[in-house]
């Protein structure tokens, strides 16, 4: 074990919560959304699983059960204010407490130039994207300051730091995500909140499988792109998820996973 003036050196291992913690992941029956609910399951969390989908938010639910977690399927629609609000009710009514938040639930429908896009949907992708993590960040941020104490973390993208080509309307929607983030972050930085995003690359979910799909991309030329010449994992995004909602002092961060992208 290596040994430095402050002791020995150990890996970094998150502190395990104490197994009151809760926390709510929407979007969290599939991809980024389904490995966060496993790893933090395996950290001693508490998770709410909230989707649209009620058969994937059960299988989820009876995995981790099965794994020997707790967690709860919420079917909810984060494009819809009332969803939103009747999803944190009830998360409230069963646990009494709301730890962390996962803001995962998001959609992407680009692959046109900016003239040629669709208003309609852009404000679909807007409602989900952006009025979604809106809504439940304000559900959140009240539930919290309550309780003095907890961890909003939202999923971004490297599109809400840069522009892409064919995705004008998504980069709008996670551009916003970003400023949310960080104004919360100042907003409730002296309430005992903490509030930052993740920003992912390149991950293998299915918002990227559907632009490969519908020609705006090959799996080649989006690898190529990165420094690592390869595409991420859910669990790379996770695992990045797990150590903000762990963190004490990252509030406001931007954490950029994106296989080196944002360091060329």
């Amino acid at each position: 074990m290596l040994t430095t003036s402050y002791g020995p050196l150990q890996p970094y291992r998150p502190s395990l919560p104490r197994s009151s913690t809760v926390c709510l992941i929407t979007g969290g029956t599939q991809g980024i959304g389904r490995s966060t609910a496993e790893l933090l399951v395996s950290q001693g969390w508490t998770v709410i699983v909230s989707g649209r989908n009620t058969t994937k938010g059960d299988e989820v639910v009876q995995s981790i059960k099965a794994s020997g977690g707790e967690a709860t399927f919420i079917e909810a629609d984060v494009s819809d204010q009332q969803s939103v609000k009747a999803l944190h009710q009830k998360a409230l009514s069963i646990y009494g407490r709301l730890d962390g938040a996962v803001n995962n639930a998001g959609i992407s429908t680009d692959s046109q130039l900016l003239g040629d896009a669709s208003t309609t949907e852009f404000e679909k992708m807007w409602r989900v994207n952006v009025l979604g993590v809106f809504w439940c960040m304000q559900e959140q941020l009240q539930i919290m300051k309550k309780q003095k104490s907890g961890h909003i973390v939202n999923l971004a993208s490297i599109a809400g730091l840069h522009g892409i080509h064919y995705s004008g309307t998504y980069v709008a929607t996670k551009h916003a995500v970003v400023g949310m983030t960080r104004t919360a972050a100042l907003e409730y930085a002296q309430s005992g909140i903490q509030v930052a995003a993740v920003a992912p690359g390149a991950i293998k979910t299915d918002i990227l499988n559907n632009a490969i799909e519908a020609g705006a991309y090959s799996e080649e030329s989006i690898s190529s792109m990165f420094p690592m010449k390869k595409m991420g994992k859910p669990r790379d995004i996770a695992q990045a998820i797990s150590f903000l909602l762990h963190s004490d002092y990252a509030t406001g961060s931007i954490l950029e996973v994106d296989g080196g992208l944002g360091a060329a």
